[in-house]
């Protein structure tokens, strides 16, 4: 009788052996390379940039992000209920911090072969936005939005519009995708970008001028708002070759900004 019982346990170990080698097998294998956890469609959007510094040096590489990183950037913000402008742009940043990667590889690809200072690699990625072509984003249609007397002038001046935006901005890789943007989506962007790379940046509103602005804590001159004892320097980034603490004459009124992120 053991010797019965013997024989049935080790025949069902033999089943359970045979039926678990298989079961590992069925399992898809996973190359040296590949994270477990995330294996990243590789695709890209891309496009060449051309632009220029401050100091008129010429460059050109290729602007890119992962197409998944792109299509999960929208969802996200277009899902937002937010309170504030500030927890619209926290958000947004927050979401998209993780997927720059392939644009800040760019950037410092740059700044190694130029032996770019952090000074210098700041004013790099800013003039690299600036050089982005600006144009409206709106929440509603362009025919809507023109009611406002500013847009009204913006778009008779020829200024491009994008009608039915959720929340009338860009995430950051929605920005490089369409490679266009408005105010607060570079804002955004550059935030996010410069944050990563270990800059101490904000963003600064104004809705007396309806605009939005980049402010960074960086050795300079010009025009700054002090938060939290610091002093963050102005920085247009709408158009090229606005430098930091300079700002257009019709937005100059310190007073009329204000720091909300």
């Amino acid at each position: 009788m053991n010797n019965l019982k013997i024989s049935i346990l080790f025949f069902l170990s033999l089943i359970f052996v045979f039926y678990s080698f298989n079961l590992f097998e069925e399992k898809p294998k996973l190359t040296l390379n590949q994270n477990p956890f995330e294996i990243k469609d590789l695709e890209t959007f891309s496009r060449l940039s051309n632009w220029d510094d401050y100091s008129e040096t010429s460059y050109q590489d290729t602007s890119k992000i992962y197409k998944e990183d792109y299509y999960s950037s929208t969802l996200f913000k277009n899902s937002i209920q937010p309170k504030s402008w500030s927890d619209l742009y926290l958000k947004i940043s927050n979401a998209d911090k993780e997927k720059l990667d392939l644009i800040t590889d760019m950037l410092f690809s740059i700044k190694i072969e130029n032996n770019l200072n952090s000074d210098k690699f700041a004013k790099l990625i800013v003039s690299y936005v600036q050089h982005i072509p600006y144009s409206l984003l709106v929440g509603k249609t362009c025919k809507e939005a023109a009611r406002n007397e500013s847009v009204r002038m913006m778009l008779e001046n020829g200024i491009n519009c994008e009608e039915n935006i959720y929340a009338g901005i860009y995430s950051p890789m929605e920005f490089i995708k369409n490679y266009k943007g408005d105010c607060d989506t570079r804002t955004v962007f550059l935030y996010t970008l410069m944050k990563n790379i270990g800059y101490d940046v904000v963003i600064m509103n104004s809705k007396y001028y309806k605009h939005s602005i980049l402010g960074i804590r960086l050795a300079s001159s010009g025009k700054y708002k002090k938060f939290r004892g610091q002093k963050y320097y102005v920085w247009e980034t709408t158009n090229v070759g606005w430098r930091i603490g300079s700002l257009p004459a019709q937005y100059s009124k310190l007073d009329k900004w204000n720091i909300i992120l």
